[in-house]
């Protein structure tokens, strides 16, 4: 039991991953790994001075089985007298939603949960460094990751796979003391310790990717190739990392000597003077300046390249989610999509576009109305929403609206109205959250209808008589 105590105790202070005297936000499933972390950071938090929180996702994907471990969970916190959050989410239909696996879903769901409940314990006046969030990955967990990413066609930097510390969008520390020690001796402690954690026993259905790793390909090349083949991989993880943040520190420079005044353009010329290596991190730099921190593939520096060494000055190319890259003669400009604004007063966006949002009474509103008739002035009025909820957006995938018979999805709509791949981006929407109020007016329609007005929601667009304050966007 002090093993395993101790190789967590080794694994915090080699990567300074806590110190004395910090709020932990847990990450307890109740299966072995969580279970685990969680027992060993009780017995440190009274000579740490440590204050626990944990915080349990029920995915909702194993009925009877996710409420069971959900009970176990919360069992086991209010005798060792641990704050206990439990969200529950559907993941399946989060993910249908938004037409991504219910493995991200879940996912996204984890990590948005864990960096609220940090926010909330900086809220009551602890300094956002003394806030960590604990995950339970393990050796095998990080074995895993660098096959699964070797297996998509993964760079360098995915060799690096998972770090002991990283940071969060917020600033949140997130920190895996488990990640030196092997799942065996988890599952061994676990019963020395006659902590009973929860099996989730889809781990060993061969369904997903992961599993097939897990269960199938690392026992063939444990038997076949190398016994020691989780300690083989980890050593290459731990190269790649090192490797990695020295390269890192050279495009960081790197990016600071390319940088053409306040906008994300690099100068040409010192890029192409660079290491391939180098350059391509300072492509995922400039990237990640316009909110790219994902998804960046070889493939695509190399489509940067293209664009950097091309005769053409105004050459340009497309990446995924509507990222690209354009040249502006000897300076290279990064681009992100389109992003949501929030619609209060003047929105001034980088199209030219001037949209006002006012909030009217029933009775200013029917003197706007009339005034409004015969006018060149476009408008459209809603109840039931408030003008901070807003924002004027372009199209995501999944995005739909209510046409009175139904739902119709904005992809349809336009393919309906036969508006051209190339400008579908340029058709504003007025959205709240994924619901989409109001499809605006746009030139590209077909119709006249749409051009002069555009489509409005069914559940939102102002009767004749409409009740209480009115939200009115006008275009001015």
């Amino acid at each position: 039991m002090d093993n395993m105590k101790n190789r967590i105790l080794q694994t915090i202070k080699k990567n300074k991953l806590l110190e004395d005297n910090m709020h932990i936000v847990v990450g307890l499933s109740g299966g072995p790994d969580s279970v685990c972390l969680f027992d060993v950071l009780c017995r440190l938090s009274q000579e740490k001075n440590w204050k626990l929180y944990c915080v349990h996702i029920n995915h909702k994907l194993r009925p009877k089985a996710a409420e069971e471990d959900q009970q176990y969970v919360q069992d086991m916190c209010r005798q060792r007298n641990v704050p206990c959050r439990v969200i529950t989410a559907d993941c399946g239909a989060v993910a249908r939603e938004q037409g991504i696996t219910s493995e991200e879903a879940g996912r996204n769901i984890r990590y948005k949960a864990f960096g609220e409940m940090a926010s909330e314990i900086e809220k009551t006046g602890v300094a956002k460094e003394k806030i960590a969030i604990a995950l339970a990955h393990n050796a095998n967990d990080q074995c895993e990751t660098i096959l699964f990413r070797i297996l998509r066609g993964s760079g360098t930097d995915g060799l690096a796979g998972i770090a002991y510390k990283r940071y969060d969008e917020n600033g949140y520390a997130i920190v895996r003391p488990l990640l030196d020690a092997d799942r065996t001796e988890i599952e061994r402690y676990c019963q020395e310790r006659e902590l009973y954690p929860r099996i989730d026993k889809t781990n060993s259905e061969n369904i997903y990717t992961r599993n097939k790793i897990r269960n199938l390909l690392i026992p063939y090349l444990r038997e076949n190739f190398n016994e020691n083949i989780t300690e083989t991989i980890n050593r290459l993880g731990k190269a790649a990392s090192a490797d990695r943040d020295f390269i890192k520190t050279e495009a960081a420079e790197a990016y600071c000597h390319a940088c053409c005044g306040d906008r994300n353009l690099l100068s040409c010329t010192y890029l192409k003077n660079l290491h391939k290596a180098v350059r391509f991190r300072v492509y995922i730099m400039a990237l990640g300046k316009v909110g790219m921190n994902r998804n960046l593939t070889y493939a695509h520096a190399e489509m940067i390249d293209s664009v950097l060494f091309s005769d053409t000055p105004s050459a340009s190319a497309e990446l995924s989610d509507r990222f690209s890259v354009r040249r502006r003669y000897e300076k290279l400009e990064f681009l992100g999509p389109p992003s949501a604004e929030h619609t209060e007063g003047i929105s001034d966006r980088e199209d030219g576009v001037k949209w006002h949002i006012r909030t009217m009474a029933e009775a200013e509103f029917d003197e706007y109305r009339t005034a409004a008739e015969g006018s060149s002035k476009i408008y459209g009025a809603f109840c039931g929403v408030e003008a901070g909820q807003l924002c004027i957006r372009s199209r995501r995938k999944g995005d739909r609206i209510n046409i009175g018979k139904g739902t119709k999805s904005i992809q349809d709509m336009l393919v309906d109205e036969k508006v051209p791949r190339h400008l579908r981006d340029a058709i504003l929407l007025l959205a709240r959250g994924n619901e989409i109020l109001w499809v605006l007016p746009s030139e590209h329609f077909r119709s006249e209808r749409l051009r002069k007005k555009g489509r409005f929601s069914a559940d939102y667009k102002v009767s004749d008589t409409p009740g209480g304050n009115i939200i009115v966007l006008e275009k001015l």
